[in-house]
């Protein structure tokens, strides 16, 4: 009885000893826990965390963007050739934009104060920040292509691009033989002049840097030491100089495609009830809108996820510069996501990323011929005539 009592007081010394061991280390690792948390946050926050995110982004896009515009000049088969140009214009102020941010620009802004400062190589050469404010603002806005046998140069911005991709489409589709053939032209005069121009007004009213830094900081009182050593410059000390302009150009240019859309949907349902077009047209021509809708989306959901979170600080004035880095890195993803979508939903250019880089190749025909069920088989038609009547024989071979 004595030795049964020795082993469980023992045991139950070793179960305390276990629980107190693993006790101590969960409160050693809760205690350091926080202390790893708080410097992960506050590096979210810092101007080296956005570098070298955005550089990271630069470096993994960079081929793929490359591919992209391989798979629309070499690729593109000869169906979806009258969209071959647009497209190409679509990836090419994608591409332009993404860059600008991620090498170009680096732009660390301290929403919901209009102020920040580029980080970017143009910095390095010695660009000024007003002139790299209004490059990467008119590239969120425009574009520029050319179509062949009718050479044009357009420079709405990158939302623009979206704009012309659906106003091309509609007028090869539909507009051809109507009014829009003669409206067109002035359509894009106006939207390169009001793109190109939108931000004159702030970039020409920019205040006085020594006073526009002391609201800047009457503003935002608590920001961090390393903030106040930059070299900040401020874009401009109203919100409506800078938001407004930025919110009605995109509100426009999203009219103006939603508009194309309709127009385009209406179109295919009058060709189809008055049978002037194919149902095997309709389909390509709805395919091909489809995927184009699903790529435009992609674009619209990573600009507008930044933007929406702008709409709300600015209001708000709610300062968080781990969110402001986050909103710019969220943004500079559009083009890569673009691109990955477009290079997916398009058959001819996933073959080719398929073929290239999985090594997939093109089944012999002996195995299609096989899965079909007509291997070795061909099938040979004779003509023979009896009476004047003209009988048709078909034949299998082996």
């Amino acid at each position: 009885m004595a030795d049964k009592n020795a082993t469980l007081f023992y045991e139950q010394n070793v179960k305390n000893n276990i629980m107190s061991s693993n006790m101590f280390r969960f409160l050693h690792f809760s205690f350091y826990l926080p202390s790893y948390q708080k410097m992960f946050l506050s590096y979210l926050h810092t101007p080296e965390f956005l570098s070298t995110s955005l550089w990271i982004i630069f470096i993994l896009e960079l081929p793929l963007h490359i591919f992209g515009a391989y798979c629309i000049l070499i690729k593109t088969p000869k169906l979806m050739k009258s969209v071959k140009w647009i497209m190409l214009n679509l990836h090419f102020w994608s591409v332009a934009l993404d860059w600008g941010i991620t090498f170009l620009t680096k732009p660390f802004v301290l929403f919901p104060a209009m102020a920040g400062i580029p980080l970017g190589v143009l910095s390095s050469l010695g660009v000024p920040t007003g002139i790299q404010i209004y490059l990467i603002v008119t590239l969120f806005c425009g574009e520029s292509y050319s179509e062949k046998k009718i050479f044009r140069v357009e420079f709405p911005v990158e939302c623009a691009a979206i704009v012309s991709i659906f106003e091309n489409r509609y007028y090869l589709t539909f507009g051809k033989n109507t009014l829009w053939r003669h409206v067109r032209n002035p359509f894009m005069i106006f939207n390169y002049f009001l793109a190109s121009s939108i931000f004159l007004p702030a970039y020409l009213n920019a205040p006085d840097q020594a006073s526009g830094l002391q609201k800047l900081y009457e503003h935002l009182p608590e920001l961090p030491d390393y903030i106040h050593n930059l070299n900040l410059y401020v874009i401009a000390t109203e919100y409506s100089m800078v938001i407004g302009p930025v919110v009605f150009m995109g509100a426009l240019l999203l009219s103006e495609a939603l508009a194309f859309m309709v127009l385009m949907y209406l179109g295919t349902q009058k060709a189809l009830k008055l049978m002037t077009m194919s149902e095997n047209t309709v389909y390509m021509h709805r395919r091909f809108l489809r995927a184009l809708y699903i790529q435009t989306c992609v674009i619209i959901l990573n600009m507008g996820v930044p933007l929406f979170y702008l709409g709300l600080a600015v209001p708000l004035n709610y300062y968080n510069q781990a969110a402001n880095n986050i909103c710019f890195i969220v943004y500079a993803l559009h083009g890569l996501s673009s691109t990955i979508v477009m290079i997916w939903i398009h058959k001819p250019y996933r073959t080719t990323f398929l073929k290239i880089f999985c090594c997939r190749k093109s089944k012999p025909v002996a195995e299609e011929r096989r899965k079909s069920g007509t291997d070795g088989i061909t099938k040979s038609t004779f003509n023979i005539t009896i009476c004047n009547v003209n009988i048709v024989l078909n034949a299998n071979a082996t």
